[in-house]
């Protein structure tokens, strides 16, 4: 797995690649950098899968540069002395957060995170939805919500295409979005989590850029899920 690594301290580049190099023998190390502006260019050329990112550097803020970058979809693991940091980051949608010096456990830890992540994201399935006599075949990462209005459900596909059949949430939940990565954030709403690119307490983003609720009863259930 293509890995990039920045941090303005030498000595901690040095700690962590000597880790991922002596116990993580696939990770492939493609670039290491010590200022925002070189990092940036050396990211977007190369296209990493996996990204170690330290919060605060002289040139700039590590969460400044994840917000350029967040399009990539890029698996970025922050590296801070400072735990604080760690709420921000989660925020922007980064995947975990280490603390300095690195901690072979930790980063063992964050290793078998990433694994259970990309082996999620390579298992293509299925989802058959029946409406009459007809069956409608969707790839799961296809679908980017449901939304609910009385006993009419439409489902809404990545291409803006949508399907309604005539079934309440309730039952839908149940028939075809009872696991992950379907997760119901509201009464009326369904959400596919691979399709979330920001959220607060009160609302969700997704890829096709419409705003979800959620419910302040889900809230603290759905930032779990978002940081597994």
């Amino acid at each position: 797995m293509e890995t990039i690594l920045v941090d303005d301290e030498t000595k901690a580049l040095d700690l962590i690649e000597f880790h991922i190099k002596e116990y993580l023998k696939d990770y492939n190390i493609v670039g290491r950098y010590t200022d925002i502006d070189t990092a940036l260019i050396g990211i977007l050329t190369k296209k990493p899968k996996i990204l170690f990112l330290d919060i605060n550097m002289p040139s700039g803020s590590g969460i400044e540069l994840l917000a350029k970058i967040n399009h990539l979809n890029i698996i970025t693991i922050f590296l801070t002395a400072h735990s604080e940091y760690a709420l921000e980051a989660l925020k922007l949608n980064a995947f975990d957060y280490l603390l300095k010096p690195v901690n072979l456990d930790e980063l063992l830890r964050v290793d078998k995170k990433i694994r259970n992540h990309v082996l999620l994201k390579k298992n293509i399935e299925t989802i058959t939805f029946k409406i009459s006599s007809n069956h409608f075949i969707y790839e799961i990462n296809e679908i980017v919500y449901a939304r609910s209005e009385g006993n009419y459900t439409t489902i809404y596909f990545q291409d803006a295409k949508s399907i309604v059949i005539t079934k309440n949430l309730k039952k839908i939940h149940q028939e075809y979005f009872d696991r992950l990565p379907f997760f119901r954030c509201h009464q009326s709403h369904i959400v596919n989590i691979n399709h979330v690119r920001s959220y607060s307490n009160e609302e969700i983003v997704l890829s096709n850029q419409l705003t979800i609720p959620i419910s302040q009863h889900h809230v603290a259930e759905f930032y779990e899920l978002m940081r597994h």
